[in-house]
């Protein structure tokens, strides 16, 4: 089996570089054959332990992906294509974690880009054509509705959204092809591990673009998920995650070098200080949250960027300290569909449609109505949330108060699709608005409401994988048996 598993990352690591329809056909042909090869398995009692893998792919943008130079337009700020890369700061990546509990497994994969959509209407470049790709290729042992692909948001990060200039379909092609193989190997090289989870007040590194409540509160808790040797040190683990909820805007709108932002050089640092290979940075709750750097010494966005990193780096590091051993092994795992009617005042669908390489057809833009994902999982005694874009902290907030108290909550924005901020509650959009244009929290929002509904969905989906949910706000009431089954 494991041999056969093998062949499968080489197809992906031999077909990946030059992306392309071919590639991903083989590895999907050559995944569907592995299934038959996995069935012995699948009807063995599950062990009753938890494995863990990680590995890293990099990203960047190259003559060969991205034609016919390796320049890409870097996304962000203002609209339109202002910023065309003038060279590299740091290599971007593709990031990836699975835990698998013999049974079932989830990945957690971050991809440092400004965004990335579910679905392009260009070809099958999305991240959910990569979970399917995932899926098939480990024989359904991590199931597509396990695989939670974030973008860490750099605003310093290619630009596979559309708003600022785009990128080519061979660049996206070849970006779902690194987080597949990203997973596989991370699957083929897990290794029996427990799960730590460290937490450190982080709030005082952060700035919230609002002063007035709702919109004044941050979510400053600073998450590191540990896998660590059973009876080892999580000092040394062998794998570890980072969640944390700020934008990745150190970098400037004057910067056109390609980088991570604070992301790259956090899980560079943490990789060495842990000797991990691979530690995942997962943004977090981002939404209307910015990095407290202007008392950052340097000169530059340069010099910045490293102390603002290094700053996060030593709360990580802190966080590790204190971390405290989780219990359970159990491992589930769901994607809700949800439909939200368009309603931003300020561009129309039609403007933003013609900017954006999202898929434009049915189920994803059904006449003025948007499709999306949300998403979560629960590994033990961890809950994890997935939502389609930049969550507000309430989001967050109103997870954490409704799952059981002796349950750690994380929150992965931006993640298995992007529709901009993701504004809650809707009692604070009309501060949000006023700010307008100046502020662009509300031209790129779908609606008024769409936080509160991503929200009401994740709390859905936490019921969907056996998570007693505490509360049902009143604001829940108008989607009240919504139905949430996948269209596709």
């Amino acid at each position: 089996m494991k041999d056969e598993r093998g062949t499968a990352t080489r197809a992906w690591r031999d077909g990946a570089r030059g992306g392309g329809a071919r590639a991903f056909a083989a590895a999907a042909a050559l995944a569907a054959a592995l299934g038959a090869v996995g069935c012995d398995d699948a009807a063995s009692p599950p062990v009753p332990r938890l494995e863990v893998g990680s590995a890293r792919r990099d990203i960047t943008p190259d003559p060969t992906t991205a034609p016919p130079d390796g320049r890409v337009f870097l996304g962000g700020y203002g609209i339109g294509p202002t910023r065309l890369s003038t060279g590299v700061l740091a290599p971007i990546a593709v990031r990836a974690m699975v835990i698998h509990d013999g049974r079932r497994g989830v990945a957690f994969v971050e991809n440092e880009t400004q965004g990335m959509f579910a679905t392009y209407r260009g070809g099958p470049f999305g991240l959910i054509d990569a979970a399917k790709a995932i899926e098939e290729a480990t024989g359904g042992a991590i199931p597509r509705e396990g695989v939670f692909t974030s973008s860490d948001h750099s605003h310093a990060g290619p630009d596979a959204v559309g708003v600022w200039g785009g990128v080519p379909d061979t660049y996206l092609a070849f970006v779902r092809d690194q987080v597949v193989a990203a997973v596989v190997e991370a699957w083929e090289t897990r290794r029996p591990a427990e799960l730590w989870v460290g937490t450190e007040d982080a709030t005082d590194l952060l700035n919230s673009q609002f002063r007035v409540p709702p919109n004044d509160v941050v979510d400053g808790e600073l998450r590191m998920l540990l896998a660590v040797e059973p009876g080892g040190d999580p000092a040394r683990p062998i794998a570890a995650m980072l969640n944390y909820a700020a934008h990745a805007t150190v970098m400037g709108s004057g910067n056109t070098k390609i980088s991570a932002d604070w992301p790259g050089p956090v899980a560079a640092g943490l990789e060495r200080a842990l000797g991990v290979p691979t530690a995942v940075v997962m943004v977090a709750d981002v939404g209307r949250t910015q990095p407290r750097d202007g008392d950052v010494p340097g000169d530059g966005d340069e010099e910045k960027l490293a102390g603002y990193a290094a700053r996060v780096e030593e709360r990580a590091l802190r966080a590790v300290a204190s971390a405290r051993r989780r219990s359970g092994t159990d491992i589930d795992s769901a994607w809700l569909f949800l439909r939200e009617r368009y309603g931003n005042p300020f561009l129309t669908l039609q403007f933003l449609g013609s900017l954006i390489l999202r898929a434009d057809r049915p189920p994803w833009l059904d006449g003025d109505e948007i499709g999306t994902l949300v998403g979560a999982a629960r590994v033990g005694d961890l809950f994890f949330a997935a939502l389609p874009g930049e969550g507000y902290p309430a989001i967050h907030l109103l997870a954490r108060q409704a799952i059981p108290a002796d349950m750690e909550g994380f929150t992965f924005g931006l993640a298995n699709d992007q529709l901009g901020y993701l504004i809650a509650p809707e009692a604070g959009y009309p501060d949000v608005a006023a700010a307008a244009p100046g502020n662009d929290n509300a031209l790129f929002n779908v609606s008024p409401r769409i936080g509160d509904h991503v929200g009401c969905t994740v709390l859905e989906a936490a019921r969907a994988i056996g998570i007693a949910v505490e509360i049902v706000p009143p604001e829940c009431e108008r989607w009240a048996g919504e139905d949430h089954a996948l269209p596709f």
